[in-house]
């Protein structure tokens, strides 16, 4: 199997196959139909809640068995099931990591009588109990205020001793709401493609930041899976880190023709492009 590639495909026939050759995977990063009745160019997303758990069972034990002894799982969701694929990932044999949060400021709400929409959770399972990647420091954000910081900041450890706080330089820890805005506005015109649920680059960018596998010089070095690729957010994110020195492999599996094109039209922009 050739890495670094969109499969134009069935991801419940294409990942079985996978499997079978015995390929292995790092992080599964992937936003799969939420089953709202959006038209993605088929009935994917149209399925009875019977159904959509049934074939939600299935994907999560392939995709558990395509991982690697310290892979990871990302998966994102809508409030609507994710308590229910929360459960299948458990009962999958799966570690909770922790439930996140993609909050956007720039939602909208079709409707009166509910609160606007300003988030969308997104699930960590890891394959190993005890064994995980997250790189703490290459997605710390800024601190809010640095007033406090002028003076030092004092705490006991373990043992009951004195110790001062001295902020890290590259910024406070990632917490699990996760802020950057859709793809809303003249803004982003030019990332926006006509695909109903992409995902923003920065947002997938500092995902695989967390949750990729680095090599001893620092470099990003695992081995990606989307098996619901969508307009190629994923890949165009690989791709533009293996563009800054990083040996990420990828593969994204897609079963519209046209969303492949365009990501295909989205890899090309970003493989050619100098700057």
């Amino acid at each position: 199997m050739e890495f670094n590639q969109v499969i134009n495909g069935d991801s419940d026939r294409i990942l079985p196959e996978l499997l079978a050759t015995g390929i292995k995977f790092d992080l599964i990063c992937t936003d799969p139909p939420y089953n709202l009745n959006k038209d993605f160019g088929n009935d994917s997303d149209k399925l009875d809640l019977k159904d959509f758990l049934k074939v939600t069972e299935k994907r999560i034990s392939v995709c558990r068995d395509l991982l690697t002894s310290n892979g990871s799982i990302i998966w994102f969701g809508i409030h609507h099931y994710i308590g229910f694929i929360q459960t299948i990932m458990y009962n999958a044999g799966l570690f909770y990591r922790r439930m996140n949060i993609w909050y956007y400021e720039n939602g909208f709400s079709r409707s009166k009588k509910a609160p606007q929409t300003q988030y969308e959770p997104f699930l960590w399972f890891s394959k190993a109990k005890n064994r995980w990647v997250f790189n703490a420091d290459d997605v710390r954000v800024p601190y809010k205020s640095t007033e406090r910081l002028k003076n030092p900041v004092y705490y006991k450890d373990k043992k009951g001793e004195k110790k001062a706080w001295v902020p890290n330089p590259k910024g406070a820890m990632r917490g699990d709401i996760w802020c950057f805005p859709t793809l809303a506005g003249k803004k982003f015109e030019k990332e926006k493609t006509t695909h109903p649920t992409q995902k923003p680059e920065a947002l997938i960018l500092e995902i695989i930041k967390a949750f990729c596998p680095k090599d001893a010089d620092g470099h990003y070095c695992g081995t990606i899976l989307d098996p619901f690729h969508g307009s190629g957010t994923l890949g165009v994110c690989c791709e533009k880190l293996n563009r800054q020195g990083h040996h990420i492999k990828w593969i994204g599996i897609e079963l519209e023709k046209r969303w492949c094109e365009i990501a295909e039209q989205r890899l090309n922009s970003v493989r050619t492009n100098s700057n």
